[in-house]
Order: C-alpha cells, then sequence, then structure tokens
C-alpha cells in the first residue's frame, strides 16, 4: 500500500527522488550573472519562504529551506529594501520553518505562523510569532489551536487574521480554522469548512467575507481528491457556507487574486479525472491546468475566462497598479526532475485574456512574489531550472513588461538588452 502524501509534500518528495546531493547553507551565495549582468541575490539561498512587504515598502523575507530535498528549515531572515536596491540580514526567528504563512498586521507587525522544521522531519509546528519591523526582531505570540502547514492566512477587515486548512501530519487536509486577535494574541477556533482542504486560497473579498475555494486531500489507497467546490467565511458569524456553484475546473495549488471590480481572478493548479469518479472525487494528475475562470461575489457563479499561453501550477499571481495580473513560474518537468518555471503571462480583466511576457531569467517554483510601492514586483528565490534552490532574485517592471536584473536597470524602449 502507498504512503498517503500531501500536496506539498508530493512535491518535496519528487524533488528527493530528482535531485542530486542537497544544496549546502551559505552566508554568501555565488554570483549569477546574465548578459554580463550580476543578478539582485538574496543573503542565502531559499525555497519554500514567506515574504510580506512592510508600512515603510521594505520586504521582509523569513525562513523556508536551502536545500532542494527542504530536509531542514532556516529560521534566518532578511529584509529587502528598495532604495537600496540590495537585501540585508535582519533578526532570526525564534523557531526554523519552512511553508508558513507570513501576514501583514495592520499595527505594522506581521505575523509568522505554522509551517514545518523540515520535510525530512515529520513535524508541524503549531507556534507562530511576530516580527517587529522597528526593532528588526521576532518574539512568540500565541500558537494556534493546531499544527499546520500548507494553510491559508488572510488578514480580515477588522485586523484579524483568519487560518484555514493545511495539514498537521504531512498527510490529512484539516476542516478546521481559527482566527489569530491581535489585541489579545491569541488563537482560537471558529466554524469548520465544509470539507477538508489543503492547496486551497483564500481570497478577501471587498464586501469583508473570504472566499474559500479549490483545495484537495488524501485518500485511501495512495490517491488525492482534488474539489471543484467553493465556500465563503462571513467574520460576523464565523461559519463557513458552501457556494451552490463550483468551479468549472477542480483545482489544488492554484492561484487567486481579487481584481479591483471585486471579481476574483482564479488561475492554473492541478487537476485528475477519471472516468468512473464524479467531478468532486477527482484523482491528482500531473497535469497542471491552463485554464482560468472569475467569480462574481455578486451573483456567486463562476465563469471562464481565456486560457493561459502555458499551464502553471504552484505559481506566483500578484495583481499590478494597472488593475492586469502577473502570473510567473511555478512547476516543470525537465524530463523526469521538476524545475522551477521562466514563462510569466498578464491577465487583463477587460478582455479576459493573457498575453506572455518576456521569461523570467531564472525559473522559480515555490519563491515568492511581491508587490513594491513603486509597482515593480520583487521575485525572489525557489527552486529553479535546473532544480536547484537559488538566492537569485529579479524584478518585474509593469511598463516594459520585461524582468530586470538589477533595481535600477533601464530598459531602451525599442531595443532587446538592458542599459
Amino acid at each position: 500500500m502507498r504512503p498517503q502524501i500531501t500536496h506539498w509534500m508530493a512535491l518535496c518528495a519528487v524533488l528527493i527522488a530528482g535531485c542530486g546531493a542537497p544544496i549546502a547553507e551559505s552566508s554568501a551565495p555565488l554570483p549569477v550573472r546574465v548578459g554580463g549582468v550580476e543578478m539582485l541575490s538574496m543573503t542565502v539561498p531559499r525555497a519554500y519562504q514567506a515574504a510580506a512587504r512592510l508600512a515603510h515598502g521594505k520586504v521582509l523575507i523569513c525562513g523556508g529551506t536551502s536545500e532542494a530535498d527542504a530536509a531542514t528549515a532556516l529560521d534566518s531572515a532578511e529584509l529587502y529594501d528598495p532604495e537600496l536596491g540590495s537585501f540585508v540580514p535582519t533578526g532570526s526567528m525564534t523557531v526554523a520553518r519552512e511553508a508558513a504563512t507570513a501576514t501583514p498586521l495592520r499595527n505594522g507587525f506581521v505575523l509568522v505562523a505554522g509551517g514545518t522544521p523540515g520535510a525530512g522531519l515529520h513535524t508541524t509546528l503549531a507556534s507562530a510569532e511576530l516580527y517587529d519591523p522597528v526593532t528588526g526582531t521576532f518574539r512568540q505570540t500565541g500558537a494556534m489551536t493546531t499544527p499546520r502547514q500548507g494553510h491559508t492566512a488572510t488578514l480580515l477587515s477588522d485586523g484579524r487574521v483568519l487560518i484555514t486548512g493545511g495539514t498537521s501530519n504531512g498527510v490529512d487536509a484539516l476542516a478546521s480554522a481559527e482566527l489569530y486577535d491581535p489585541a489579545t494574541g491569541r488563537f482560537t477556533a471558529t466554524g469548520r469548512m465544509a470539507v477538508a482542504r489543503e492547496g486551497q486560497t483564500a481570497t478577501l473579498l471587498k464586501d469583508g467575507r473570504v472566499l474559500i475555494a479549490g483545495g484537495g486531500r488524501s485518500d485511501t489507497p495512495g490517491g488525492y481528491t482534488v474539489y471543484s467546490s467553493a465556500e465563503i467565511f462571513n467574520p460576523a458569524t464565523g461559519r463557513f457556507t458552501s457556494l451552490p456553484d463550483h468551479m468549472t475546473s477542480e483545482r489544488t495549488g492554484h492561484t487567486a487574486v481579487l481584481l479591483r471590480d471585486g471579481r476574483v481572478l482564479i488561475a492554473g493548479g492541478k487537476t485528475g479525472r477519471t472516468p468512473t469518479e464524479s467531478p468532486e472525487r477527482a484523482l491528482f494528475s500531473l497535469a497542471p491546468l491552463d485554464t482560468a475562470e472569475v467569480f462574481d461575489p455578486r451573483t456567486g457563479k463562476f465563469s471562464a475566462v481565456g486560457r493561459m499561453a502555458r499551464p502553471h501550477y504552484l505559481a506566483t499571481a500578484t495583481l499590478l497598479d494597472d488593475g492586469t495580473v502577473l502570473v510567473a513560474g511555478g512547476w516543470n518537468l525537465k524530463g523526469p526532475v521538476v524545475v522551477g518555471m521562466r514563462d510569466a503571462e498578464v491577465f487583463d480583466p477587460g478582455s479576459g485574456t493573457f498575453s506572455k511576457v518576456e521569461p523570467l531569467h531564472v525559473g522559480r517554483l515555490e519563491g515568492s512574489a511581491t508587490l513594491l510601492k513603486s509597482g515593480r514586483v520583487l521575485m525572489t528565490g525557489g527552486i529553479d531550472n535546473e532544480s536547484d534552490v537559488t538566492a537569485t532574485s529579479e524584478l518585474f517592471d509593469p511598463p516594459t513588461r520585461k524582468f530586470i536584473l538589477r533595481p535600477f536597470q533601464r530598459y531602451k524602449r525599442h531595443h532587446n538588452h538592458a542599459e
């Protein structure tokens, strides 16, 4: 009987099988050059890290792993300073963690919750901590009611944080949810979801409710159920309500972004179907999706939009200042080996279509994407197109629709090379 592994642990298992020796941690990664230009790099290679933009515009990047098999996590953290165009170390976390969440709070602190000390340690964390940008230090706060990795964390309109799903043992998905109150520093249980989910998305709607969409859970023997179902969390009642309408496809590991008009763009992920299974019990497949759809809160309906140029699974999706959405990176296969994807594209809500942009300089899977105050998007770390964990970073520049290697690099409008 095959062991059951979740969406996130499955990726780690494939990487372990497909990679050579783990990458050693390094405080001074070797510089990477593209066309003679040295790439922006973090202080250490990271994948499965958590990232959050701070109120003053800097970006906190914490934890993750420097090993391709994700065996052990990092406790270190660093800041990207857009004014200096460089990364600098900051205080270390109280616990090493990867696959955690980082949520900026209204009081300026960042809540870092859950995760695992390493895929090889078979342990999930209930602990949480707060990063103080004034002192540059982390301190413990109340623990979650349930250990979680691969969960979601959503800042609510009232300042609390909703935590949903994930897995507590690296195998079984959770239906439970909880709320963190910054005023008390405590987590409390709230209503349960209709089904156990990991690999789902959670999106704050304009009316203050939260859309929970898709995800999946392990099955016996050794299978995986992918959901097309979705539900809504109401902070006023603390309850989840299943939506009568389902997504146009089952999805796990997809992206979801709130658009300016209040709709939610849902793109990519993975699905699986067999002739004998109903759509709600789809088996996990190895084929990522190129389909996308939008959810309209006014009607409670999902509707298909244009397809992406390439399938994207475990990608990043970022709302840009002009209202379009950048979808970048994700899972790719290089023979039997899982690697990071370089492809990127932009969704236009007006036309409902995607258009390709120039690719990332480095493939990125399980890295991070953060919108800067300048309107650029900082892409950091991840598993690259050689299946190594990378320290490199790059910036997406919306006016030119190019990824640039350095923060002060400029592109000529009618040439393909950088100045």
